[in-house]
């Protein structure tokens, strides 16, 4: 191929399969991540958060709990704009959308509380990223609530 030919052919697009989870649940740890050194994502801080995701029995719910990057630049204003809510204790109740979700494994320590003995224990978290909230409550008041048509164009972006 000549050097011409090179300079005039676009690279295509590339092409993604997305997972997309959506659901409700309460906002909590919000914090800025510094990563280290020679880590990945290229070592430029990120904000992060959890989410309790609701689901099961409305009278009786289960939860799954969520440790997201927040990626999307107005849902980064939106989540920093809660933190003071989520600090004070409020009940931070969000609809959100999650892409790219994948399960971590850690260990904790836990101290049983009737004999003082540390024992490490296997636990799991859903990891992902946050890129959309929909609704925003805070203790039962609506704060931010983004028009349906707007929530049905951002299906199909990654954030």
């Amino acid at each position: 191929m000549s050097d011409q030919a090179h300079s005039n052919t676009a690279a295509p697009d590339k092409e993604y399969f997305d997972l997309h989870t959506q659901g409700c649940g309460y906002l909590s740890r919000i914090r800025w991540v510094n990563p280290r050194k020679g880590g990945g994502r290229q070592g430029k801080p990120f904000l992060a958060c959890a989410i309790n995701a609701l689901h099961g029995d409305t009278t009786d719910p289960s939860y799954s709990y969520f440790d997201v990057r927040v990626t999307d630049d107005a849902c980064v204003d939106l989540v920093q704009s809660l933190q003071q809510d989520v600090d004070a204790g409020r009940k931070v109740f969000v609809a959100f959308k999650v892409g790219d979700i994948y399960p971590h494994s850690y260990t904790a320590e836990v101290k049983d509380k009737t004999t003082g003995q540390v024992t490490q224990e296997a636990r799991a978290i859903i990891k992902g990223r946050l890129f959309l909230l929909s609704h925003v409550k805070v203790d039962g008041e609506t704060r931010f609530e983004r028009p349906p048509q707007q929530v049905e164009s951002r299906n199909g972006t990654d954030g």
